[in-house]
């Protein structure tokens, strides 16, 4: 895509030949009109438009953190659209996602250190247990940062299912929080999750930065739990 910077016309709107002009936060571009392409149901193109999908519904359940991250404060580009490029790029492996490899923002403020989890159930309920270190230092991480907890799942073969987001009572300084997941009649066999855990302030307030880096996820499944739910049944 070409920006305008001078010309004789000055920007355009609008189709005109082979291109379409258009403004988009003060920047004048065109572009070429798009190819027809002869068929654009290949098994390739099928797999990009689905992965592309999957990130942009990702991405979209966590804006309010992606705008707290560093990544909001790009130039000409949105939060949004930085995540959904940079995952794009980075956390598409062989073909498929890697959602180990997903990631929410670059950011200014400290993750949780030594964070440790552990993985219940009572045959009704899922839930996960998480502790870690408290070493505010009163420059990049606080002793009030709000815990934030982003949870990924994914069926059993592979594909993205659903994303909740849970802003936390829990603080930097209490060191351990419990969350539920939800009932086990609500899960399928073989269901994965992904916790992406971080702190900071209230990310609906930009200006506080959210942390979740990359090395702060855990990866649990849903399989046993629901295998001794269905035995304890007969």
């Amino acid at each position: 895509m070409g920006k305008i910077k001078k010309g004789i016309l000055g920007g355009f709107s609008g189709k005109t030949g082979t291109v379409v002009g258009g403004s988009w936060k003060g920047i004048e571009y065109m572009r070429s009109l798009a190819t027809s392409v002869a068929n654009p149901n290949t098994s390739a193109q099928i797999t990009v438009r689905s992965n592309f999908k999957s990130i942009v519904q990702i991405m979209s359940k966590v804006n309010p953190v992606l705008k707290a991250s560093d990544w909001n404060q790009a130039k000409k580009q949105s939060a949004f659209n930085a995540a959904v490029r940079i995952n794009f790029d980075n956390a598409i492996v062989d073909d498929a996602i890697d959602f180990e490899r997903l990631s929410f923002g670059e950011f200014s403020r400290a993750g949780l250190t030594d964070l440790h989890a552990a993985f219940e159930n009572d045959d009704t309920n899922f839930s996960l247990d998480l502790t870690w270190v408290n070493d505010a230092d009163g420059s990049i991480s606080f002793v009030d940062d709000m815990v934030v907890v982003v949870i990924v799942r994914t069926s059993a073969d592979g594909n993205y299912e659903e994303t909740t987001i849970n802003y936390l009572d829990a603080k930097r300084e209490d060191e351990q929080l419990h969350i539920s997941i939800g009932l086990v009649e609500s899960f399928n066999d073989g269901d994965t999750f992904y916790a992406y855990v971080g702190a900071g302030h209230n990310p609906k307030k930009p200006k506080e930065i959210i942390n979740i880096p990359a090395k702060n996820v855990v990866r649990f499944s849903a399989a046993a739990a629901l295998r001794r739910a269905v035995n304890a049944g007969h």
